[in-house]
Protein backbone atom coordinates (compact mmCIF):
# COMPACT_ATOMS: atom_id res chain seq x y z
CA UNK A 1 0.00 0.00 0.00
CA UNK A 2 3.00 2.56 1.04
CA UNK A 3 4.28 1.73 -2.26
CA UNK A 4 1.25 2.43 -4.69
CA UNK A 5 0.98 5.91 -2.66
CA UNK A 6 4.00 6.57 -3.54
CA UNK A 7 3.55 6.08 -6.87
CA UNK A 8 0.42 7.81 -7.20
CA UNK A 9 2.44 11.09 -5.44
CA UNK A 10 5.27 10.88 -7.92
CA UNK A 11 2.79 10.61 -11.09
CA UNK A 12 0.97 13.40 -10.02
CA UNK A 13 3.95 15.37 -8.98
CA UNK A 14 5.26 14.90 -12.67
CA UNK A 15 1.80 15.68 -13.70
CA UNK A 16 2.02 19.08 -12.91
CA UNK A 17 5.03 19.38 -15.69
CA UNK A 18 3.06 18.21 -18.08
CA UNK A 19 1.30 19.80 -21.13
CA UNK A 20 -1.64 17.64 -21.37
CA UNK A 21 -3.03 19.17 -24.29
CA UNK A 22 -0.09 18.39 -25.98
CA UNK A 23 0.54 14.64 -24.93
CA UNK A 24 -3.51 14.53 -26.05
CA UNK A 25 -2.84 16.12 -29.63
CA UNK A 26 0.74 13.43 -29.67
CA UNK A 27 -0.87 10.08 -28.67
CA UNK A 28 -4.49 10.99 -30.84
CA UNK A 29 -1.77 11.27 -33.84
CA UNK A 30 0.45 8.61 -33.01
CA UNK A 31 1.53 6.09 -35.84
CA UNK A 32 -0.59 2.76 -34.97
CA UNK A 33 1.84 0.59 -37.37
CA UNK A 34 4.97 1.64 -35.08
CA UNK A 35 2.81 0.90 -31.88
CA UNK A 36 2.07 -2.58 -33.47
CA UNK A 37 5.89 -2.54 -33.93
CA UNK A 38 6.56 -1.77 -30.28
CA UNK A 39 3.54 -4.48 -29.44
CA UNK A 40 5.08 -7.52 -31.53
CA UNK A 41 8.71 -6.55 -30.42
CA UNK A 42 8.17 -6.41 -26.61
CA UNK A 43 6.02 -9.44 -27.03
CA UNK A 44 9.11 -11.61 -28.06
CA UNK A 45 11.42 -10.54 -25.55
CA UNK A 46 9.08 -11.82 -22.98
CA UNK A 47 8.34 -14.76 -25.28
CA UNK A 48 12.16 -14.91 -25.18
CA UNK A 49 12.33 -14.32 -21.37
CA UNK A 50 10.21 -17.46 -20.60
CA UNK A 51 11.77 -19.43 -23.29
CA UNK A 52 15.47 -18.76 -21.30
CA UNK A 53 13.58 -19.38 -18.12
CA UNK A 54 13.91 -22.74 -19.19
CA UNK A 55 16.93 -22.81 -19.81
CA UNK A 56 18.18 -21.78 -16.39
CA UNK A 57 15.70 -24.07 -14.47
CA UNK A 58 16.20 -27.48 -16.76
CA UNK A 59 19.91 -27.93 -14.73
CA UNK A 60 17.80 -28.32 -11.88
CA UNK A 61 16.05 -31.18 -12.82
CA UNK A 62 12.81 -29.00 -13.31
CA UNK A 63 12.60 -27.78 -17.08
CA UNK A 64 8.91 -25.66 -17.58
CA UNK A 65 7.08 -25.93 -20.32
CA UNK A 66 7.94 -22.65 -22.18
CA UNK A 67 4.62 -21.38 -23.64
CA UNK A 68 3.14 -22.24 -19.96
CA UNK A 69 6.51 -20.24 -18.29
CA UNK A 70 5.67 -17.30 -21.16
CA UNK A 71 2.27 -16.90 -19.94
CA UNK A 72 3.98 -17.16 -16.12
CA UNK A 73 6.08 -14.26 -17.13
CA UNK A 74 3.51 -12.03 -18.28
CA UNK A 75 1.16 -12.57 -15.54
CA UNK A 76 4.43 -11.34 -13.26
CA UNK A 77 4.21 -7.90 -15.33
CA UNK A 78 0.84 -7.47 -15.11
CA UNK A 79 1.37 -7.90 -11.36
CA UNK A 80 3.91 -5.12 -11.49
CA UNK A 81 1.74 -2.51 -12.67
CA UNK A 82 0.50 -2.86 -9.13
CA UNK A 83 3.38 -3.88 -6.84
CA UNK A 84 6.09 -3.32 -8.52
CA UNK A 85 8.39 -6.70 -7.61
CA UNK A 86 5.98 -8.50 -6.72
CA UNK A 87 5.53 -10.13 -9.97
CA UNK A 88 8.84 -12.06 -9.92
CA UNK A 89 7.18 -14.00 -6.96
CA UNK A 90 4.16 -14.49 -8.48
CA UNK A 91 5.36 -15.83 -11.61
CA UNK A 92 8.03 -18.35 -9.51
CA UNK A 93 4.52 -19.32 -7.75
CA UNK A 94 2.53 -19.95 -10.63
CA UNK A 95 5.37 -22.25 -12.55
CA UNK A 96 5.44 -23.99 -9.20
CA UNK A 97 2.34 -24.70 -9.92
CA UNK A 98 1.95 -25.77 -13.15
CA UNK A 99 5.46 -27.84 -13.16
CA UNK A 100 5.35 -29.31 -9.90
CA UNK A 101 8.68 -27.16 -9.04
CA UNK A 102 10.09 -26.04 -5.83
CA UNK A 103 9.23 -21.79 -5.43
CA UNK A 104 12.66 -21.84 -3.69
CA UNK A 105 14.40 -23.32 -6.88
CA UNK A 106 12.42 -20.97 -9.43
CA UNK A 107 12.96 -18.11 -6.99
CA UNK A 108 16.90 -18.05 -7.37
CA UNK A 109 16.86 -18.96 -11.32
CA UNK A 110 14.99 -15.49 -11.63
CA UNK A 111 18.15 -13.79 -9.25
CA UNK A 112 20.44 -15.48 -11.50
CA UNK A 113 18.35 -14.18 -14.39
CA UNK A 114 18.17 -10.85 -13.08
CA UNK A 115 22.43 -10.63 -12.25
CA UNK A 116 22.75 -12.31 -15.93
CA UNK A 117 20.42 -8.86 -17.31
CA UNK A 118 22.47 -6.43 -15.17
CA UNK A 119 25.66 -8.04 -16.79
CA UNK A 120 23.83 -7.49 -20.47
CA UNK A 121 22.76 -4.07 -19.45
CA UNK A 122 26.38 -3.13 -18.71
CA UNK A 123 27.76 -4.10 -21.73
CA UNK A 124 24.81 -2.42 -23.61
CA UNK A 125 26.09 0.50 -21.91
CA UNK A 126 29.75 0.40 -23.12
CA UNK A 127 28.02 -0.17 -26.56
CA UNK A 128 26.46 3.14 -25.66
CA UNK A 129 28.93 4.82 -24.69
CA UNK A 130 31.08 4.11 -28.01
CA UNK A 131 28.44 4.81 -30.77
CA UNK A 132 26.70 7.82 -28.79
CA UNK A 133 30.41 8.80 -27.08
CA UNK A 134 29.96 12.78 -26.76
CA UNK A 135 26.05 12.47 -26.08
CA UNK A 136 26.86 10.36 -23.18
CA UNK A 137 29.97 10.43 -21.51
CA UNK A 138 29.22 13.01 -18.81
CA UNK A 139 25.95 11.29 -18.26
CA UNK A 140 27.53 8.04 -17.97
CA UNK A 141 30.50 9.69 -15.46
CA UNK A 142 28.38 11.61 -13.20
CA UNK A 143 25.48 9.29 -12.72
CA UNK A 144 26.78 5.92 -13.04
CA UNK A 145 30.75 5.72 -12.77
CA UNK A 146 31.19 7.98 -9.98
CA UNK A 147 28.18 7.20 -7.71
CA UNK A 148 29.61 2.58 -8.57
CA UNK A 149 33.45 4.66 -7.46
CA UNK A 150 31.72 6.31 -4.11
CA UNK A 151 30.09 2.70 -2.97
CA UNK A 152 32.34 0.50 -4.64
CA UNK A 153 33.07 -0.57 -1.12
CA UNK A 154 29.71 -1.28 -0.22
CA UNK A 155 28.58 -2.65 -2.91
CA UNK A 156 31.51 -5.27 -2.78
CA UNK A 157 31.08 -5.89 1.29
CA UNK A 158 27.32 -6.55 0.51
CA UNK A 159 28.04 -9.03 -2.70
CA UNK A 160 30.81 -11.27 -0.76
CA UNK A 161 28.17 -11.19 2.28
CA UNK A 162 26.08 -12.88 0.31
CA UNK A 163 28.09 -15.41 -1.15
CA UNK A 164 29.96 -16.30 2.16
CA UNK A 165 26.22 -16.45 3.59
CA UNK A 166 25.02 -18.88 1.49
CA UNK A 167 28.04 -21.09 1.40
CA UNK A 168 27.52 -20.63 5.46
CA UNK A 169 24.64 -21.83 5.42
CA UNK A 170 24.98 -24.42 3.10
CA UNK A 171 28.05 -26.17 5.21
CA UNK A 172 25.84 -25.73 8.53
CA UNK A 173 23.44 -27.69 6.21
CA UNK A 174 25.93 -30.20 5.40
CA UNK A 175 26.92 -30.95 8.95
CA UNK A 176 24.03 -31.52 10.26
CA UNK A 177 22.87 -35.56 10.83
CA UNK A 178 21.57 -37.17 7.98
CA UNK A 179 18.56 -39.38 8.60
CA UNK A 180 17.74 -42.39 6.87
CA UNK A 181 17.21 -41.92 2.91
CA UNK A 182 18.18 -38.78 0.74
CA UNK A 183 15.37 -36.89 2.29
CA UNK A 184 14.04 -33.63 1.56
CA UNK A 185 16.20 -31.07 0.24
CA UNK A 186 16.13 -27.91 2.57
CA UNK A 187 15.06 -24.68 1.65
CA UNK A 188 18.37 -23.15 1.05
CA UNK A 189 19.29 -26.09 -0.86
CA UNK A 190 16.59 -25.66 -3.26
CA UNK A 191 17.24 -22.01 -3.48
CA UNK A 192 20.77 -22.67 -4.32
CA UNK A 193 20.24 -25.15 -6.85
CA UNK A 194 18.64 -22.43 -9.01
CA UNK A 195 21.21 -19.68 -8.23
CA UNK A 196 23.88 -22.18 -9.91
CA UNK A 197 21.98 -23.81 -12.50
CA UNK A 198 23.76 -21.31 -14.76
CA UNK A 199 26.99 -22.69 -14.51
CA UNK A 200 25.63 -25.99 -15.69
CA UNK A 201 23.53 -24.83 -18.81
CA UNK A 202 23.19 -27.25 -21.43
CA UNK A 203 23.43 -24.84 -24.15
CA UNK A 204 25.64 -21.83 -23.11
CA UNK A 205 25.98 -20.25 -26.21
CA UNK A 206 22.53 -20.19 -27.16
CA UNK A 207 22.00 -18.99 -23.54
CA UNK A 208 23.92 -15.75 -24.36
CA UNK A 209 22.07 -15.55 -27.88
CA UNK A 210 18.42 -15.33 -26.38
CA UNK A 211 19.75 -12.69 -23.35
CA UNK A 212 20.78 -10.41 -26.09
CA UNK A 213 17.66 -11.48 -27.77
CA UNK A 214 15.31 -10.12 -24.69
CA UNK A 215 17.28 -6.49 -24.79
CA UNK A 216 17.25 -6.11 -28.49
CA UNK A 217 13.55 -7.11 -28.26
CA UNK A 218 13.41 -4.32 -25.63
CA UNK A 219 15.28 -1.76 -27.88
CA UNK A 220 13.06 -2.14 -30.75
CA UNK A 221 10.07 -2.16 -29.03
CA UNK A 222 11.58 1.57 -27.44
CA UNK A 223 12.36 2.40 -31.51
CA UNK A 224 8.88 1.90 -32.34
CA UNK A 225 7.52 3.78 -29.67
CA UNK A 226 9.76 6.83 -30.03
CA UNK A 227 8.65 6.36 -33.88
CA UNK A 228 4.96 6.63 -33.65
CA UNK A 229 5.04 10.32 -31.98
CA UNK A 230 5.46 13.69 -33.80
CA UNK A 231 7.54 14.56 -30.96
CA UNK A 232 10.46 12.17 -30.75
CA UNK A 233 10.41 10.28 -34.04
CA UNK A 234 13.38 12.07 -35.32
CA UNK A 235 15.38 10.02 -33.14
CA UNK A 236 17.17 7.25 -34.26
CA UNK A 237 17.63 3.46 -33.30
CA UNK A 238 21.07 4.53 -31.72
CA UNK A 239 19.40 6.90 -29.50
CA UNK A 240 16.45 4.46 -28.51
CA UNK A 241 19.74 2.33 -26.78
CA UNK A 242 20.38 5.43 -24.70
CA UNK A 243 16.32 5.51 -23.88
CA UNK A 244 16.57 1.92 -22.99
CA UNK A 245 19.25 2.64 -20.36
CA UNK A 246 17.28 5.52 -19.14
CA UNK A 247 13.93 3.12 -18.73
CA UNK A 248 16.20 0.56 -16.62
CA UNK A 249 17.91 3.15 -14.15
CA UNK A 250 14.64 3.74 -13.79
CA UNK A 251 13.11 0.23 -13.08
CA UNK A 252 15.71 -0.16 -10.42
CA UNK A 253 13.36 2.43 -8.37
CA UNK A 254 10.67 -0.26 -6.78
CA UNK A 255 7.75 2.10 -7.99
CA UNK A 256 4.69 0.15 -8.81
CA UNK A 257 3.24 1.71 -12.58
CA UNK A 258 6.42 2.52 -13.66
CA UNK A 259 7.15 6.05 -12.31
CA UNK A 260 10.69 5.46 -11.39
CA UNK A 261 11.03 4.64 -15.14
CA UNK A 262 8.82 7.89 -16.17
CA UNK A 263 11.23 10.03 -14.41
CA UNK A 264 14.38 8.44 -15.61
CA UNK A 265 12.98 8.66 -19.05
CA UNK A 266 12.24 11.83 -19.05
CA UNK A 267 15.34 13.49 -17.52
CA UNK A 268 17.43 11.37 -19.84
CA UNK A 269 15.64 12.78 -22.67
CA UNK A 270 16.08 16.02 -21.44
CA UNK A 271 20.08 16.23 -20.57
CA UNK A 272 20.84 13.86 -23.45
CA UNK A 273 19.21 14.36 -26.32
CA UNK A 274 17.86 17.64 -25.93
CA UNK A 275 14.42 17.31 -25.91
CA UNK A 276 12.52 20.13 -24.42
CA UNK A 277 10.86 18.98 -20.60
CA UNK A 278 6.84 19.52 -22.05
CA UNK A 279 8.17 16.93 -25.14
CA UNK A 280 10.33 14.79 -22.75
CA UNK A 281 7.68 14.43 -20.14
CA UNK A 282 5.06 13.84 -22.28
CA UNK A 283 6.91 10.80 -24.25
CA UNK A 284 7.68 9.52 -20.54
CA UNK A 285 3.68 9.46 -19.39
CA UNK A 286 2.82 8.04 -23.17
CA UNK A 287 5.62 5.40 -22.91
CA UNK A 288 4.69 4.26 -19.36
CA UNK A 289 0.86 4.16 -20.10
CA UNK A 290 1.78 2.62 -23.05
CA UNK A 291 3.48 -0.74 -21.39
CA UNK A 292 0.97 -1.12 -18.83
CA UNK A 293 -1.94 -1.14 -21.14
CA UNK A 294 0.04 -3.56 -22.52
CA UNK A 295 0.97 -5.78 -19.85
CA UNK A 296 -2.71 -5.42 -18.49
CA UNK A 297 -4.04 -6.26 -21.61
CA UNK A 298 -1.72 -9.21 -22.37
CA UNK A 299 -1.23 -10.31 -19.03
CA UNK A 300 -5.03 -10.65 -18.37
CA UNK A 301 -5.16 -13.12 -21.41
CA UNK A 302 -2.01 -15.02 -20.36
CA UNK A 303 -3.70 -15.22 -17.02
CA UNK A 304 -7.04 -17.03 -18.57
CA UNK A 305 -4.81 -19.33 -21.04
CA UNK A 306 -2.69 -20.12 -18.13
CA UNK A 307 -5.74 -21.35 -16.32
CA UNK A 308 -7.19 -23.51 -19.17
CA UNK A 309 -3.87 -25.22 -19.91
CA UNK A 310 -3.27 -25.96 -16.43
CA UNK A 311 -7.29 -27.22 -15.85
CA UNK A 312 -6.65 -29.32 -18.99
CA UNK A 313 -3.27 -30.49 -17.75
CA UNK A 314 -5.10 -31.66 -14.49
CA UNK A 315 -8.13 -33.46 -16.04
CA UNK A 316 -6.13 -35.16 -18.32
CA UNK A 317 -3.76 -36.36 -15.37
CA UNK A 318 -7.03 -37.61 -13.76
Amino acid sequence: MLMILLAAGVFTAIGFKIDWQQTANSVKNANLYWLLGATVTMLYAHYLRGWRWNMLTEPAGYPLNKIRAFYAVMIGYLVNVATSRGGEFVRCAMAAKSEKAPVPTLVGSVVTERIIDLLVLMSLCLLCLGIQFQEFYGFFDQYIITPLGKHYTAISTILLMGIFGVRYLKKQQARKPKTEGKGEPSLIEKFSAGLQSVLHLKQPLVFILSSYGIWIGYWLSTYCTLQSLDITEHLTIANALGVVIFSSLGVIIPIPGGAGVWGTLAYGLTLIYGLSEVHANSFGIFSVAFSNLLMIVFGGIAYLLFYLATRNTAKSND
